[in-house]
């Protein structure tokens, strides 16, 4: 992560520089706390040791996509170069309820390249969806 310091290098394809088009200030923090506390680099050793040794993990979640009922909101970056497009169209297939939208001029990190267009898709999604959600739960 020392590497990361410099935004030469955070801009690389393998760092930061394909998942945002606009983002570096962002990222920057990001890493700041990994290479300034021995906690946090101790406990982001731990996750990725620990996503390492579940390697079933995703594989056993895209099963299960085809059984999830609820209404889903699908939103993908359409110039993205980490998840292609053609990845959102196949994720909101696998999904019996799913909407896609694209948001263009972006990268894969949408909240911090195209903040107002996310916000826009899930305003657009939620009035349709939550009153039908909330009305099939059981008070207490």
């Amino acid at each position: 992560m020392q590497q990361m310091r410099l935004q030469a290098l955070r801009r690389l394809p393998l760092a930061f520089g394909w998942p945002t088009k606009r983002a570096d200030a962002a990222t920057a923090r990001w890493i700041r706390p990994v290479l300034e506390q021995r906690e946090i680099r101790r406990d982001t050793v731990r996750v990725l040791r620990a996503i390492a040794a579940e390697r079933d993990l995703l594989i056993d979640a895209a099963e299960a996509l085809p059984s999830f009922e609820r209404p889903a909101l699908v939103v993908w970056a359409s110039e993205d170069r980490v998840m292609p497009p053609e990845h959102s169209r196949r994720l909101a297939e696998l999904l019996a309820h799913a909407r896609l939208v694209e948001i263009p001029d972006s990268h894969t990190l949408i909240p911090l390249d195209e903040p107002a267009a996310l916000v826009e898709a899930m305003r657009e999604f939620a009035p349709l969806h939550v009153a039908a959600a909330a009305g099939g739960r059981s008070e207490r």
